[in-house]
């Protein structure tokens, strides 16, 4: 059913909608390089702490660098700095297809678009770079604001930094707990499904919400 009253923000999560990327330290570590004995050899304690430097990274209190290093301790130097970068790289994989159109079309239908993303300073300048970006009005992601998803904070920043608030906001994201958050906050919100074709779901939450993309 179509929304009576359109939305004027259409806000997407980047990794999931916009950007394929590798979901698990296992993979990322494995298209690294590493080999899976030393991933097993990895217990609780040092993911503790290694989620720990992910998150600080993600809030932007870590630099590349510090984040490096965080990881390298974590890890009690099972995996050498240069291969922690190699993994954080890899990370991203590349645009889904048809996004960058999508949010042009989006824009076209006479809705701002925005994106606001857990990340990092070093993936962020990676995606900066892709198509998707140029399509995109308003850029937020945890880093920039030192705020993390699901927080409310980060929802209430992003409505602050933007002009938009509660059901102007169509929110897209890949993990329901982010959206319950959205929704909390008065935002629309849909799930995306990260292992179908993301574009043509962005298309039709757009649509359901008013949106004649």
């Amino acid at each position: 059913m179509t929304s009576r009253h359109p939305v004027k923000l259409v806000c997407v999560d980047l990794g999931g909608v916009v950007i394929r990327i590798r979901r698990s330290l296992a993979e990322t570590l494995h298209a690294a390089g590493v080999p899976s004995y030393v991933l097993e050899s990895i217990d609780e304690d040092a993911l503790t702490l290694l989620n720990a430097a992910i998150a600080r990274h993600q809030r932007g209190e870590f630099d590349c660098d510090a984040w490096i290093n965080a990881a390298h301790d974590a890890l009690d130097g099972a995996v050498d700095r240069e291969t922690i970068l190699r993994a954080h790289d890899a990370v991203i994989i590349g645009e889904y297809p048809g996004v960058a159109s999508t949010l042009d079309a989006i824009r076209a239908a006479g809705a701002a678009t925005a994106c606001l993303s857990n990340t990092n300073d070093r993936h962020w300048n990676l995606m900066v770079e892709l198509p998707s970006f140029a399509a995109i009005d308003h850029q937020h992601a945890s880093h920039l604001l030192g705020l993390e998803k699901p927080s409310s904070e980060i929802y209430r920043a992003f409505e602050r930094a933007t002009g938009f608030t509660g059901s102007e906001i169509l929110f897209l994201d890949d993990l329901e707990p982010n959206c319950l958050a959205a929704r909390a906050c008065g935002w629309h919100a849909v799930r995306i499904d990260h292992e179908r074709d993301t574009a043509s779901q962005i298309v039709a939450a757009a649509r359901a919400h008013g949106v004649a993309c």
